[in-house]
């Protein structure tokens, strides 16, 4: 038997993006953006610098994984394949090429869109489980590649060494120069997490990323189409993780195929599920509890890496929809009260 839900498709559709609110919302993130950037300035240490330089790294990596797992519904498991095509073309190309660093930068999100096309096309051809799959295995397969890729310039198991500083305007940011790359980075990961929660998310292809999402069949019955919007998630999702690639070698100099390792895989499900998928801003309060506290685990070891996985664990079990879906339960207990 049909139930109302069933008989109405509209009901499907649980999520509403639309640009209700976005000015309010825009001003309230852009207020603390400012906080954060004044933080930078009151800090005195350093190391506590680096930790919040990595946090805003991996906040465009983590929206953007957002952006094709948590509000288009793809089980997409390459995400730190287009940060890898990222830092190591963006090194590459200042390395060998002479490019500056900013324009290595753009052309490795042109790089990291491309490499996302080449998975997105298979991809299409998959559903659910089978994405995630396909998706894992090409991120198993690349560490070979780039230890084999030696000749090619590609560093092998030592990875490429001695990548240029950041080049502004002629003023060379050391990687010792805290400050600068707090501000740097910042304002980086502040713009490319506005533009796809408060751009892409909030405009047509959002929409019909979560119509997808939340009822596919509905979504292609008033012309929402599947392939076009997906294989726009892959290309969206991987550039701007490429953007985050190249930052993140300028600022280490060095790039390694341990971007690819086990740690920092684990440790993005981690800020995945700490902070819940397809609920802004949950993914990304997910990365500063996450990065902080992988840095108070330091003197754990190798057990920091037990530890992140029966966080997982318990996560998924005990609070599935992360601290997002905390928040929301609890804005929906005030209502009813």
């Amino acid at each position: 038997m049909k139930t109302s839900r069933q008989d109405d498709p509209t009901q499907l559709i649980s999520s509403v993006f639309t640009g209700r609110g976005l000015l309010r919302d825009s001003v309230i993130y852009w207020i603390v953006v400012a906080g954060l950037a004044l933080l930078g300035a009151l800090i005195g240490d350093n190391y506590i610098r680096h930790v919040f330089i990595l946090v805003f790294i991996w906040c465009i990596v983590i929206a953007s994984w957002d952006l094709i797992l948590g509000y288009a519904g793809i089980f997409n498991y390459a995400q730190l394949v287009f940060f890898a095509v990222g830092a190591y073309s963006s090194a590459m190309l200042s390395i060998y090429a002479g490019f500056t660093p900013l324009l290595s930068i753009a052309c490795a999100a042109i790089f990291g869109g491309a490499v996302g096309a080449l998975i997105a096309i298979p991809s299409l051809r998959l559903k659910g489980e089978y994405v995630a799959l396909f998706t894992f295995a090409v991120h198993l397969a690349l560490p070979p590649v780039i230890q084999q890729g030696k000749a090619i310039g590609m560093g092998g198991h030592t990875g490429l060494l001695g990548v240029p500083w950041l080049n502004l305007f002629g003023y060379q940011v050391s990687t010792i120069d805290k400050l600068t790359w707090f501000w740097v980075s910042l304002a980086f990961g502040a713009v490319c997490v506005y533009v796809i929660y408060f751009v892409v998310l909030r405009g047509r292809m959002g929409l019909a990323f979560v119509a997808m999402r939340d009822a596919g069949t509905f979504a292609q019955s008033i012309g929402v189409n599947e392939n076009k919007y997906k294989f726009l998630a892959f290309v969206v999702s991987a550039v701007f993780t490429a953007i985050a690639g190249g930052i993140y070698a300028h600022y280490t100099t060095v790039v390694t195929p341990k971007i690819l390792g086990t740690e920092f895989f684990l440790m993005a499900m981690v800020m995945i599920a700490v902070g819940g998928m397809g609920r802004f801003p949950g993914a990304i309060l997910g990365v500063f509890v996450v990065v902080i506290g992988n840095e108070l685990l330091r003197s754990f070891d190798d057990y920091r890496l037990l530890l992140l996985g029966v966080a997982v664990v318990v996560l998924v079990i005990f609070f599935p929809n992360g601290l997002a879906g905390l928040t929301r339960r609890r804005r929906a207990d005030g209502d009813r009260a």
